[in-house]
């Protein structure tokens, strides 16, 4: 009995929405989990994947309106069935109440866009661990499990209303890195775009319900941040905030709930907005080649986080705020498998060279991070 692939539900407002890539052919032999077509709406670019593994005959074209719930694939059962990629079933998550109000200043606006100078690509070759301000080198390694997942949710958020400053990068920032993501390291991705915080947190609810602990998971805010002088507290600005109440904000100790809901070991936080800083304070990484076999039997929650307790740049170079642009070329320019503070390195030493906002990298304890544990960036076959 063939199966109907449907067009997923995305979000409580959206009814329809873009097919706008088929990543298999009509006749294909796939795997359950591949990558089978890219649903675009205003809000949302999301990736669907196979639910079983079989033959594929497509329903609807790239370019067609797709409704939710329409039929836009048929998989019939293989008498050589692709191999799976293991799927365990899925676990439900807690649900997180929202934060309390609290007194909310305005938002700091970004300092105005430098002209960022050209910075190459770095080369990856050989392991280093030297001093972060250094573009250095990565190892080639030999890779993990095919069986791992890899997943990446993206939030970027353009469009803030008045008084709130308007951002310029987030959307294209985040449809930038979840290219090199997906391309360059086979995540299946999820870009968010100018969403509220009822959105944000449904969506990470809904990862925390479907991670494994086999899987990876990568996480990504591009948008206005807010740090409290009295308490020290850092938050998100959604695209619903506002300046008169925090109701909307979500807090750092939000995140780390969050962050603390999904099941996966490998999971990392990147966060390029306004005072970050603030959720890799409860312990900076170090240095040093992990041992990769024992990092994966470690439950691992990174921060990475644009710059320290400070305002940082929305402007830099082609179209990207001068992280995320540094962020992409890094990612796009390594090879083999890397650890975390490896590419936060790089990083580092490429914003400090166009622009006075400080990268940081740390373990996130309240979410579960372990000792041992650390993020593993895995170049895809």
């Amino acid at each position: 009995m063939n199966i109907e692939v449907k067009v997923p539900a995305v979000g409580e407002s959206i009814s329809s929405g873009i097919l706008s890539v088929w990543h298999k052919k009509d006749g294909e032999h796939i795997r359950k989990d591949d990558a089978l077509f890219t649903l675009e709406t205003d809000k949302v670019s999301q990736e669907v994947a196979a639910p079983e593994a079989g033959v594929v005959h497509l329903k609807a074209a790239e370019g067609d309106e797709v409704k939710i719930g329409q039929v836009v694939a048929e998989i019939a059962p293989s008498a050589t069935p692709a191999t799976a990629k293991g799927s365990p079933k899925k676990s439900a998550a807690p649900k997180l109440a929202s934060p309390a109000a609290e007194p909310a200043p305005a938002p700091v606006a970004a300092p105005p866009s430098p002209s960022a100078p050209a910075v190459p690509a770095a080369t990856f070759s050989s392991m280093s661990s030297s001093s972060p301000s250094e573009a250095g080198s990565l190892a080639v390694r030999k890779k993990l499990s095919p069986l791992r997942r890899k997943i990446a949710v993206l939030f970027g958020i353009n469009g803030y209303k008045d008084p709130i400053p308007e951002l310029g990068t987030p959307v294209a920032d985040v449809e930038g890195i979840a290219d090199a993501l997906r391309k360059h390291y086979g995540y299946e991705t999820r870009v968010m775009r100018k969403v509220g915080k009822k959105e944000i947190i449904q969506t990470l609810n809904e990862i925390a319900a479907e991670a494994k602990a086999d899987d990876s998971v990568l996480l990504f805010y591009a948008g206005h941040g807010y740090l409290m002088d009295d308490t020290q507290m850092g938050y998100w600005i959604p695209i619903d905030g506002s300046v008169k109440t925090a109701a909307n904000w979500i807090s750092n100790s939000d995140i780390s709930k969050l962050l603390s809901a999904i099941n996966a070991r490998q999971l990392i936080l990147v966060s390029d907005s306004c005072f970050s800083g603030s959720l890799t304070r409860e312990q900076r990484m170090t240095s040093g080649i992990p041992n990769v076999s024992s990092v994966l039997q470690h439950r691992s929650v990174l921060a990475f986080s644009s710059g320290g307790e400070e305002p940082v740049s929305d402007g830099g170079k082609e179209g990207h705020s001068i992280f995320a642009w540094s962020f992409i070329n890094t990612l796009k320019s390594t090879n083999g498998v890397a650890p975390g503070f490896e590419i936060y390195r790089v990083v580092h030493g490429q914003v400090m060279k166009d622009f006075p906002q400080e990268p940081q990298y740390g373990a996130v304890i309240s979410a579960g991070h372990t000792a041992g544990g650390e993020y593993i960036f895995e170049v895809a076959n």
